[in-house]
């Protein structure tokens, strides 16, 4: 939400309040009087990353690498617990990719338990993009994706919509950079109705990032 720099942190809460969702999962953000129930890590001053909720969160507690970068908790909608996982790509030294492996191995206790897994959502602000593998040696954000997705994680977004979109709008480069993602677990993955990243020029005063809007169908479990 870039909270860190925005003057209209009011206008971006406005934004997220007018979507009415279940669930939010936020990064660079504050948290806000709006939001009953939360889990938000700082990072820096009042930022960091949050998973939001209309629904009571029970937090999961365990060991991070970087705890101001990993928001985990459960929600239960419809008698069925769904696990939720806010992800910040921190960057240290340059780089957000090293921070990523290291969640991601943090985050394996969860991913190896099928009933967990199969109603996970995993997303937020990666800052990874497999077109950086072209900028720097290694192929390591090609190899986060594939650990994602031998998980058994899918990629909402690409379940409508192959391909490329721009993400973040980054006032120093011209590329169009894809940051931010939403990830499922298989169960809740099928009950995916649509998923969209909304390019709108009335929110770029909000956020330099494009917000990913995604519906569920729930109502039979």
């Amino acid at each position: 939400m870039d909270y860190w720099k925005s003057s209209k942190k009011e206008e971006s809460w406005s934004y997220v309040q007018s979507l009415d969702p279940d669930v939010s999962l936020l990064n660079e953000c504050s948290t806000h009087n709006s939001q009953k129930n939360h889990i938000h890590h700082i990072a820096k001053d009042k930022w960091g990353c949050g998973v939001f909720s209309k629904h009571t969160i029970q937090e999961i507690v365990f060991n991070k690498s970087h705890p101001d970068s990993i928001a985990c908790g459960q929600v239960t909608i419809n008698d069925q617990p769904i696990t939720l996982v806010s992800l910040y790509g921190k960057i240290i030294d340059g780089y957000s990719i090293t921070t990523l492996h290291r969640s991601l191995s943090d985050l394996t206790h969860l991913f190896i338990q099928n009933d967990i897994l199969d109603w996970l959502l995993i997303g937020g602000d990666f800052n990874a993009d497999v077109a950086l593998d072209e900028r720097q040696p290694g192929k390591s954000h090609h190899l986060f994706f594939e650990r994602l997705k031998d998980y058994g994680l899918k990629d909402c977004r690409e379940k409508f919509n192959s391909e490329r979109v721009q993400t973040l709008r980054h006032k120093k480069s011209t590329f169009a950079w894809q940051n931010d993602y939403l990830f499922a677990g298989k169960k809740i993955y099928d009950k995916c109705t649509s998923c969209q990243v909304i390019d709108d020029e009335s929110l770029y005063e909000l956020s330099d990032h494009n917000p990913i809007v995604a519906e569920f169908d729930l109502s039979t479990i």
